[in-house]
C-alpha cells in the first residue's frame, strides 16, 4: 500500500479546495472553476452588512483613530520643526518660574472669554509647580481692541510688571482704551512702542500659522498641542510626562557614559582634575 507521501497531490487536495469559495463568500452564486465576479462579492458584503451592522460603526472607528493618530504623527513632527520659536520668550509674556525645567506655552487674545476661563488653571498650576515656566504668546484675533491690549502686555517686557499687566488684563471686565489707559496708569508704563510690539506680534501670527492654530486658547506641552480650554489635571498630566521623559532621557546619558567609562577607563582618568 502507497504511503500518503506517494499519493497524487490532486487526488487528497482537491475537495479541500473545491470548498475554498463557499468558505470565503458564504451563500454567493459562484463557479468552483472561476475567479468571484464583482456582483457575487458585492451580494455578499451586503449580506454581511445586514446580519452584522455593527461593523459599518467598527469600520468608521478604526477609520477615525487611523486619521487621528496620523495627524498626531504629523502635529509632533511640526511642534519640533518650531521649537525654536515656540519656546523663545522674546515675543512672550513669561510666568512661573523663568529657568524651570518644563515649559508650557499658551497662545491667548486678552477678549477670549475661553482665554480668561482657563487662566485659574494656570495660575493653579504655576503655585503647584516651582519648576514650571509658561510663556504667553500673544495672537490677538478678535479686533482692534484684542491688539491694543496684546501690545499693552508686550511694551511691560518681562518681570513682575509684565505679568502684573498680564493678570490685569485677564482680569478686566472691558478691553477697551479706558481700561487699557487705566492698567498702564496703574504700573506706571511707558508709552507703547507700537513698531516694536507689532514686529512681535507678527512673529507670534506667522508661528501660529505654521502650527495650524486657528483659536485661541491653544497651549502646548512638550509634543502635545491642546486646543480650547482644558482643564487643570489635564495640563498636570502632560508636564509630568515631560519631566519624565527628560529623566529618562537623562538616566540614559549618564548610564552610556559610565559605560564608556568602564569599557575606556583612561578616557575618564585624563578627564580627572
Amino acid at each position: 500500500m502507497p504511503s500518503l507521501l506517494m499519493r497524487p497531490a490532486a487526488r487528497w487536495l482537491s475537495a479541500p479546495l473545491l470548498a475554498l469559495p463557499c468558505l470565503v463568500l458564504p451563500g454567493a452564486a459562484i463557479a468552483q472553476t472561476g475567479a468571484p465576479s464583482s456582483q457575487s462579492i458585492e451580494q455578499v458584503v451586503i449580506q454581511l452588512l445586514k446580519r452584522r451592522p455593527e461593523l459599518v460603526r467598527e469600520a468608521l472607528d478604526e477609520l477615525q483613530r487611523r486619521e487621528l493618530s496620523a495627524r498626531s504623527q504629523q502635529e509632533r513632527k511640526t511642534l519640533a520643526a518650531s521649537a525654536k520659536g515656540i519656546y523663545d520668550a522674546s515675543d512672550a509674556t513669561v510666568l512661573g518660574n523663568p529657568a524651570g525645567d518644563v515649559t508650557l506655552v499658551e497662545f491667548i487674545d486678552y477678549h477670549c472669554g475661553y482665554c480668561k476661563k482657563i487662566a485659574p488653571a494656570i495660575e493653579t498650576l504655576i503655585q503647584r509647580d516651582s519648576q514650571l515656566r509658561v510663556l504667553v504668546k500673544h495672537l490677538p484675533i478678535l479686533g482692534p481692541e484684542s491688539i491694543a491690549a496684546a501690545q499693552l502686555a508686550l511694551s511691560a517686557g518681562q518681570g513682575a510688571v509684565a505679568q502684573q499687566v498680564h493678570k490685569a488684563l485677564l482680569g478686566a471686565e472691558a478691553i477697551d482704551a479706558a481700561s487699557l489707559q487705566a492698567i498702564g496708569r496703574q504700573v506706571g508704563l511707558k508709552p507703547v512702542d507700537v513698531v516694536a510690539v507689532n514686529r512681535q506680534l507678527g512673529e507670534v501670527r506667522v508661528l501660529s500659522e505654521r502650527l495650524g492654530i486657528q483659536g485661541t486658547p491653544a497651549l502646548i506641552v512638550g509634543d502635545v498641542m491642546f486646543r480650547g480650554a482644558v482643564g487643570t489635571e489635564e495640563l498636570a498630566a502632560a508636564i509630568a510626562t515631560v519631566r519624565r521623559a527628560k529623566s529618562a532621557a537623562l538616566a540614559a546619558s549618564a548610564a552610556r557614559r559610565q559605560a564608556r567609562a568602564a569599557l575606556h577607563p583612561s578616557l575618564s582618568t585624563e578627564s580627572s582634575p
